[in-house]
């Protein structure tokens, strides 16, 4: 075949009038006289997506909504990629060395192609690497302190290994540090000794990078993409400013930089998210006069704590593996999955550490994923996304800059006054499930045992200022949970329906879907048997048609067989007698913790 084979050939092209056409049919069911406000609003509230940062995504993009790409990858800003061939990620999985069977050595055998050695606990490195091939793999520190840090380099050393295979992280982050423990330490002294360490290791280990810019910090404290994403760019520019200003060379400084950001389930958000950090750093270092070559960013990408969940642990394994994907897809260098069940035990099982191992060897090895350069590269809505991201960010980058830099916003409160009103945001879409949470605020396992009790990490002592903490999308479905699964005699209440299965069994299914979400355990039956259910609580579900003929003769029936509280499925029925309505976009939250307050459930 000599002409490439057209698929479409011989069909009519679809315009875009084409399909708006269909839709307007679709949205408002056929009426003629509908007006195009009319038409425009229903489109934005069934068919448009707004984000957290406030853009919006449109059901439908085409080649006029994308900017023009018509760079290659490897060139700058590097939005496609910081390489101009494909290679595969880092596959680099945490090592808890404090835990028995969590060994660094045992992880790369096991198909990690680095490691992430945490260091809080304190334990000996050297102890933690015993037979890792030292040339081969690179080596990252987590929660290291300085003299850890120097201490890889002496590793090094004495292993004989040579200065261009020094590879990894020394993971000093002075920034995120100091807004992870509220300001507890001199930041200027922090940054003067970080430099000296960023000279030695330029020489020591020119390929590993002692700095880390962790945006995962602003990520846990309710940060939008955006944010973590400006806040972050702001934090690269501040360390950069200390370093020069600690007599560390331009160039030095930007190449001791290693970036880290949160992968999540927002798969192309989190695309979009990468590709815009590569353009908004080789912008700023565009402005400060760097080299082409030295305005590349390195990625560490890392699966969300936010995310997570301690109820139904299983469903992490699938949002971790939504987060891998994207993280490859958008261009980290470097991927970490936490375990399924690290919220439940330190550092995961051993299952769950395998586990995490494997899903990222599965799409490196099995899929393909690193196979191509940019995979989403020419995709008119990522290519849309990214540009609408990236302004978005530079915008809070600009603004940051104005009000003094990061470090400055921090110990002013600004930023944590921004933190609070985007997590408000976030926490306002989960209570209504507009955001939902599979295993927690949907489809929840009634019979799920509660799990064990988390340790307090509150803040002992004074601080300059309140430390910058995780917070998770399901901590008040969970804490709510929590209440029910410590009472005594499980909470519960019965649905009482009223018609046809046809008619109640809808409502019957949300209705349960809804309550058992904090552990308040259903039972299903007529109006008649409510009597035998052991509930004093009691929740009608059927059609609107039936509740406009029978709801208020059946309340004043559960009223007198003793129903203490009547809540009715469904909106806008009105029903005398019934204290509370059930339904979309209800503050589902509130209203179940108002009912375990009403049912004795200990706070």
């Amino acid at each position: 075949m000599t002409e490439p084979l057209s698929l479409a050939s011989g069909f009519p092209l679809a315009t875009r009038d084409d399909w708006l056409a269909q839709v307007r049919r679709v949205l408002l069911k056929g009426r003629p006289e509908a007006t195009d406000d009319e038409f425009a609003q229903a489109f934005a509230k069934r068919l448009v997506t707004r984000t957290d940062d406030g853009l919006d995504i449109q059901p439908l993009y085409t080649a006029e909504d994308a900017p023009t790409i018509a760079l290659a990858p490897g060139q700058a800003p590097f939005i496609r990629s910081t390489h101009e061939t494909a290679l595969p990620w880092e596959i680099r999985q945490r090592v808890w060395p404090a835990i028995e069977d969590s060994r660094a050595v045992g992880e790369l055998e096991s198909g990690a192609t680095g490691v992430l050695v945490d260091m809080s606990e304190g334990v000996a490195l050297s102890q933690a690497l015993d037979g890792v091939l030292l040339d081969l793999a690179p080596v990252s520190l987590s929660g290291a302190t300085l003299d850890q840090a120097g201490e890889l380099l002496g590793i090094w050393d004495s292993a004989d290994v040579g200065t261009q295979e020094r590879r990894g992280s020394l993971g000093i982050d002075p920034l995120g540090d100091w807004a992870r423990s509220g300001g507890d330490f001199d930041l200027d002294e922090r940054v003067a000794a970080l430099a000296a360490l960023v000279e030695h290791a330029h020489d020591a280990a020119p390929h590993a990078r002692a700095v880390l810019v962790d945006g995962t910090v602003w990520h846990d404290g309710g940060a939008t993409d955006a944010q973590e994403l400006a806040w972050t760019i702001a934090a690269g520019l501040w360390i950069t400013r200390g370093l020069v200003a600690n007599g560390v060379d331009l160039a030095t400084a930007v190449r001791s930089i290693e970036f880290r950001f949160a992968a999540t389930t927002e798969q192309f958000p989190t695309i979009a998210k990468l590709r815009a950090a590569r353009w908004l750093w080789a912008r700023a270092l565009e402005a400060a006069g760097v080299d082409e070559a030295d305005r590349a960013m390195r990625i560490h990408a890392e699966s969300s704590r936010v995310m997570l969940t301690r109820y139904d642990v299983w469903v992490n394994i699938l949002r971790s593996t939504v987060a891998n994907f994207a993280a490859a897809v958008g261009g980290a260098d470097a991927i970490t999955v936490l375990p399924h069940d690290i919220l439940l035990t330190p550092g995961g099982s051993s299952l769950g550490r395998r586990i995490a191992r494997n899903t990222q060897s599965i799409l490196q090895l099995e899929s393909n994923l690193s196979k191509v350069v940019d995979p989403a590269g020419g995709s008119w809505f990522v290519e849309s996304l990214t540009r609408d991201l990236a302004q978005q960010a530079w915008s809070l980058v600009q603004q940051t800059e104005r009000d003094g830099g990061i470090a400055q916003m921090l110990d002013s409160g600004a930023l944590h006054a921004a933190l609070a009103e985007s997590l408000e945001l976030r926490v306002r879409a989960v209570a209504t499930r507009k955001r939902p949470i599979t295993g927690v605020s949907e489809f929840p396992n009634i019979e799920e045992q509660s799990p064990s009790v988390q340790p307090s990490l509150d803040q002992v002592g004074q601080t300059r200022f309140a430390p910058v903490t995780l917070h998770r999308l399901a901590e008040g479905f969970e804490e709510q949970r929590a209440r029910a699964d410590a009472m005594e005699t499980k909470p519960s209440i019965y649905l009482a329906t009223l018609g046809s299965p046809a008619q109640f069994t809808a409502r019957a299914t949300y209705a349960k879907n809804f309550f058992e979400t904090v552990g308040i355990q259903t039972s299903v039956g007529p109006v008649e048997r409510f009597v035998d259910s052991g509930s004093d609580v009691v929740c009608l579900c059927s059609a609107d048609s039936i509740y406009a003929d029978q709801a208020a003769t059946a309340v004043e029936a559960l009223r007198a067989a003793g129903a203490r509280r009547v809540f009715l499925a469904g909106r806008g029925a009105q029903v005398p007698g019934v204290d509370e309505e059930i339904g979309i976009g209800v503050d589902v939250l509130d209203v179940l913790t108002r009912t375990l307050d009403e049912m004795g459930a200990p706070r």
